[in-house]
């Protein structure tokens, strides 16, 4: 894990006049999100990483997530937005003390138990994998942990003794990862566009399941069935504002295997390539006001972001490329993002930082990012 120590930071933003808390393991995406909208957002995180610091004021947590709750206590009377991990912890959500910006704890108590997820999919006749409480007699199967993020703990499914009260089994399904993202509002939901998923990428030294990064929007999709499964989950489990649909699409159709009910990570990408900023939407699903104009129908260019994982256990330097990223004024199109503190410890298989990149479609997308991620790994264990 990473670790270091870093006092808090404060700075005012005079050019923007509505604030936002920002909570979750990372803080970063959503905060640069709040700021597209004209939001001065205040964050708590896990890592306080060099590059949020710029945007935010922001408090480190080290006891992740109950943490969270004490580092609150200065934090401004403000809307609260939740990030990746902090679904998983609705009781936790009911203690902020704050207007909360996303789906409540009763929400999420639903909407992440995949046994309702299925049944919601099902009763509609939406193909979705197949989920399990007991070992299945044959098939190929994941085991799953019920407060899963980011990929972390899934592994194939070889017999093991599980508990299901903490676990689960889905059919594993062959094909391209994907995520859609939505915006879930009165009327249904308004699906924002698709990305295709870096999943255990081993240029990234990504591993398992872990998610890596995406790239997008993607051309061609069966928007029809996207934007069905996104109206189911409004429809049944009353999601409102920015959440995500992971799935794996196969022959076209996209078979959902986790519902992500809060801001998703391929916010920032699809923000980039279609200039349309979420947390406007996002905003908008809670108090009524106006929202952002539609995405464009024509995208022409792509963007995409990649985690690049470390190789072996790294003290991260105190400069690099991305020091020209931390001078420059701050912007959309840095190349680098989550950038840590100099000094500080990253262990083997853990997050370093965010490569980011645009390029004419996917394909190109991608070959700049690996192409930008092997030159790092070559600087940073040469």
């Amino acid at each position: 894990m990473r670790a270091h120590a870093l006092r808090g930071h404060e700075e005012r933003y005079p050019d923007v006049t509505t604030d936002l808390i920002i909570i979750g393991a990372s803080a970063r995406a959503a905060a640069l999100s709040a700021r597209r909208a004209g939001m001065r957002p205040w964050c708590a995180d896990l890592f306080a990483d060099r590059d949020l610091r710029r945007l935010a004021p922001v408090r480190r947590v080290a006891d992740y997530p109950h943490g969270l709750l004490a580092a609150l206590a200065d934090a401004p009377q403000a809307p609260l937005l939740y990030t990746g991990g902090l679904e998983n912890w609705p009781d936790l959500l009911a203690q902020v003390g704050r207007p909360l910006w996303g789906n409540g704890p009763d929400i999420l108590r639903r909407v992440r138990s995949p046994f309702l997820l299925a049944r919601c999919f099902g009763e509609r006749g939406l193909r979705c994998p197949a989920v399990r409480a007991a070992p299945p007699a044959r098939g190929r199967w994941l085991l799953k942990p019920r407060r899963g993020a980011g990929g972390f703990g899934i592994r194939p499914f070889a017999g093991q003794r599980f508990n299901p009260r903490t676990h689960y089994l889905q059919e594993w399904l062959d094909g391209t990862a994907c995520s859609a993202v939505y915006v879930g509002l009165d009327d249904g939901a308004r699906l924002l566009r698709v990305t295709r998923q870096l999943v255990g990428t081993p240029w990234l030294h990504a591993t398992g399941f872990h998610y890596a990064g995406s790239i997008g929007p993607l051309p061609g999709i069966d928007r029809a069935a996207w934007q069905a499964l996104g109206d189911a989950l409004v429809e049944d489990f009353r999601l409102r504002g920015v959440f995500g649909v992971d799935a794996v699409v196969r022959d076209g159709v996209p078979w959902p295997v986790e519902v992500n009910p809060r801001y998703p990570a391929s916010v920032e990408v699809l923000e980039r390539a279609l200039g349309v900023p979420a947390l406007a939407l996002h905003r908008a699903a809670f108090t009524g006001g106006p929202a952002s104009a539609p995405a464009p129908t024509v995208v022409t260019t792509v963007w995409g972001k990649a985690i690049l994982c470390a190789r072996r256990n790294l003290i991260f330097p105190a400069e690099g490329p991305w020091e020209e990223v931390l001078r420059a004024p701050q912007g959309d199109n840095s190349p680098f993002a989550d950038i840590p503190a100099a000094g500080e410890m990253i262990e083997s298989s853990r997050p370093v930082l965010t490569l980011c990149a645009a390029g004419t479609d996917v394909a190109d997308c991608e070959a700049r990012l690996r192409k930008a991620s092997e030159a790092l790994d070559r600087y940073l264990w040469p």
